[in-house]
């Protein structure tokens, strides 16, 4: 039994030297598996948003609601930062391809090199005060060589008559980035004499605390009238911004003082400024019909603006410095409406488009391409409507504004009016600085 007992004793301390050994080895296998599972998991919740992210870019409604999904699940920031991420890879993966392809950029049109001729025949009443047409001065190209047409304006349609021998609307292209020579932003210029502007609030967006929800649709007699001319894209959604909107007395989002808007006043007239600084974009304005607000004002008197890299001077958003599709409006100095949109933009370039084509005034509405859209309206011999894309790469079709949409816009119609506008007074109620 003596010479037995040192065993006995031995086989305990072995047993317990080693059953901790065996535990620590097996809670490094359980970690090293977890840590394996959350890099497998990460992995998929990136790979997932990076597709949700590729498919509401590329794709169109369903896009669109993934995307707004994505916002309500990662949030508004997370989100851009990864559309960010993305665009910028489409971005490199673009320039590749156009340098490595040696592609030529064609014209998003059917051009010709001499620019359409106007009709020039005069009603008796006008033949002793002819009133002068906008100004549709050819835009210098910064791209050489320049795609034939380029920086031409075209008229499309004619002001209703009398004043019939006018260009009612025009359209051209221009390239503003030398660094993108694929990236083409295509304009429209409208005579503000003979067109109005209108805003209507969608059946959704912009939303907001107040819970007004507007049409979302052209009333009924500016279609059947004949009167339809145009219907352009709105602004962000509430979320991207909680800038303001009010129609015929209804405040949809309350103005953010500052912020680029847009207003329409009871004799028709157009401004477009900062809000609070514009004297006459003023919440005790009495004049004012419609109003809707988008980020910072994109040019202000002929100058862009010098934050247009600065993704906190547009609503705290990076995608500003990020190239797709964006969309805007400005003002001429005589008081045409320019409306600019395009691909692979930043802010920067589509403030220098709409300058090149002679905007003083100027502020971004939509990007992304499913909400960047504006269509152009006709009626056949029977009255149908008929429509055409500015951007034959636009998406949606131009009815759902007729139908009803979730989504606020602007359109525009023809108007003649009673008092012949005097030529030499610009339209634009705003006093600017000279040139």
């Amino acid at each position: 039994m003596p010479a037995a007992f040192p065993a006995r004793q031995a086989t305990p301390a072995v047993s317990v030297a080693v059953a901790p050994a065996r535990a620590v080895k097996q809670r490094k296998k359980l970690l090293s598996r977890k840590k394996v599972l959350g890099c497998l998991l990460s992995l998929c919740c990136v790979t997932a948003l990076a597709a949700i992210v590729f498919f509401s870019q590329t794709n169109g409604q369903g896009g669109a609601w993934l995307a707004d999904t994505l916002r309500s699940i990662a949030g508004p920031t997370i989100t851009a930062q990864i559309e960010s991420w993305y665009l910028g890879l489409s971005n490199t993966a673009q320039q590749a391809q156009y340098q490595l392809g040696n592609k030529q950029v064609a014209a998003p049109w059917k051009t010709s090199q001499k620019p359409t001729v106007v009709a020039t025949q005069l009603p008796e009443q006008h033949k002793q005060a002819p009133i002068e047409a906008m100004p549709m001065n050819t835009m210098q190209p910064v791209i050489s060589p320049p795609i034939p047409g380029e920086g031409v304006w075209t008229p499309l349609s004619m002001a209703p008559a009398p004043y019939s021998y006018l260009p009612q609307d025009a359209r051209a292209f221009i390239r503003p980035d030398p660094s993108h020579p694929y990236a083409i932003v295509t304009l429209l210029q409208f005579d503000m004499r003979f067109a109005l502007l209108h805003i209507v609030a969608g059946t959704v967006e912009p939303g907001g605390p107040l819970g007004h929800h507007g049409t979302g649709v052209i009333p009924a007699a500016d279609r059947q009238s004949g009167a339809l001319l145009a219907a352009l894209n709105g602004g962000f959604k509430y979320a991207d911004g909680k800038y303001g909107l009010g129609v015929n007395g209804r405040t949809y989002v309350p103005a953010v003082p500052g912020a680029a808007t847009i207003a329409v006043t009871k004799e028709g007239k157009l401004i477009l400024g900062a809000w609070g600084k514009d004297p006459q974009l003023q919440d005790g304005n009495p004049d004012l019909v419609a109003w809707r607000q988008n980020a910072a004002l994109l040019i202000d008197d002929g100058t862009i603006n010098p934050l247009t890299q600065d993704g906190a001077a547009w609503g705290g958003t990076i995608l500003n410095r990020a190239y797709t599709w964006r969309s805007g409006l400005g003002i001429t100095a005589s008081g045409s409406l320019i409306y600019a949109a395009g691909d692979g933009l930043t802010a920067l370039t589509l403030g220098q488009a709409l300058r090149a084509a002679g905007a003083v005034m100027a502020m971004q509405t939509d990007i992304n391409p499913f909400w960047v859209r504006a269509f152009l309206y006709d009626y056949s011999s029977s009255g149908k409507v008929m429509v055409t894309k500015l951007n034959p790469a636009m998406q949606g079709t131009g009815y759902e504004y007729l139908n009803g949409t979730e989504r606020d816009f602007f359109y525009l119609t023809r108007v003649s009016p009673k008092v012949p506008p005097t030529p030499s007074v610009p339209n634009y109620p705003r006093e600017l600085p000279p040139s």
